[in-house]
Parts: C-alpha cells; structure tokens; sequence
C-alpha cells in the first residue's frame, strides 16, 4: 500500500475529549442516521467553521465540483457539548461527505463500528438503530471519510466490501494522505486512485 512521505500528510490530531491542535477540542466529523422511505440512511458530514466551509466550497466550485453545505443546526438536533466542552456550535457547518444506503451502508458499517469502538466511541446510534447521531475526532473521520467516499460510486458488492476492508487496514499517516488526496481540489483523480489501489485486485 502507498505510504505518504512525512511532508505529504498532516499531523494526525488526537481524540477531541483529549483536544486538538486546531479546533480547540472538538469534533471535526459527525455521522446521522435516520430512515428514508423505511431504509436505513447514513450521513457523513465533516464540521468546521461556517467561513472555511464555504470558502473551500468555492475552491471546488473552481473546479466544477460541488459541494454540500448546512448549518450545524440544521443537520444535528444533539451538540456534542460534552466532548466539546461546552463550545458552541452557532458558526460552524456540516459539509457532507456523501449519504450511504442499501448496500453500500452495509459494506462501511464494519469500518463505522471499528473505527468508532477502537475511540472508544459509542456507535449503535448510527450502526444498529433507526436513528441518531454519533461525533469523531478526525483521525476516526478520515478514515471513514475514505470509506464513504470510496464505496458511493461502486456497483459491485465485492468491491464495496474490498474498498472497505482496505480502509480498515489504513495506519493512520495512510488515512491522512489518501484523505488529502480526495478531497483537494487539485486532485479531481484522488477518489480514483484510491479505488484502483483498493480493488484492482478483484477481478
């Protein structure tokens, strides 16, 4: 598997009960499920401030992508004010990362349950139940990032669940560099690669 080199990848934060370097504790990723039409549905959004938000949405837009982006409010009904401590959440947004269902929810939920539970975070509410909300510290949500992104697009079951396996065997520096090729804007091939890394393979 592709190993970044040490200027290649961001400095991992740590568990946000712990605090991060830049957001001061909170964060960077939220997960809701909920059920549309009797299926279960599960939503990644990443969390930042309303002002980066919508400026990386015009990078994107540059570049003829576009981008998903609400209040916090509007998304999530429970802040995570515990492990925030007390933050407030009235200036920050949800940016969605992509909306999972059918198969392709079935095919992440491993990686969902692994990622969050080796965080020690609760995560029935978004795995096993028919609604809620779960939040992750962004060494979990790139990882899931990678998984959500990676399966949206694929038709085959075998390659849904390929992708997946091999985004829970990512290190974390794997998770960071292969995030911050799928989401630059400079990289329109990120998601590609990473698919072609993962599932080549599987004839």
């Amino acid at each position: 598997m592709s190993r970044p080199s040490p200027t290649d990848a961001p400095a991992p934060e740590t568990q946000f009960e712990e605090g991060t370097s830049v957001h001061g504790g909170r964060p960077t990723f939220g997960l809701r499920r909920y059920q549309d039409n009797g299926q279960p549905v599960v939503v990644l959004y990443e969390l930042l401030p309303a002002e980066q938000a919508h400026a990386r949405r015009e990078r994107h837009e540059r570049r003829g992508r576009n981008i998903t982006i609400k209040e916090f409010n509007e998304v999530f009904d429970d802040p995570p004010t515990v492990h925030a401590r007390g933050a407030e959440w009235d200036d920050w947004a949800a940016m969605k990362v992509a909306r999972l269902s059918g198969s392709r929810l079935q095919s992440v939920l491993p990686v969902i349950r692994e990622a969050l539970g080796e965080a020690e975070i609760e995560h029935s509410a978004v795995s096993s139940t028919e609604g809620g909300e779960v939040f992750a510290p962004e060494r979990v949500g790139v990882k899931l990032a990678l998984a959500f992104v990676g399966v949206k697009d694929l038709q085959r079951v075998d390659r849904m669940r390929g992708l997946s396996r091999g985004v829970a065997r990512m290190s974390t520096e794997e998770c960071y560099y292969w995030h911050a090729k799928t989401r630059s804007p400079t990289s329109p091939n990120g998601v590609k690669a990473l698919r072609t890394l993962l599932t080549d393979h599987i004839n």
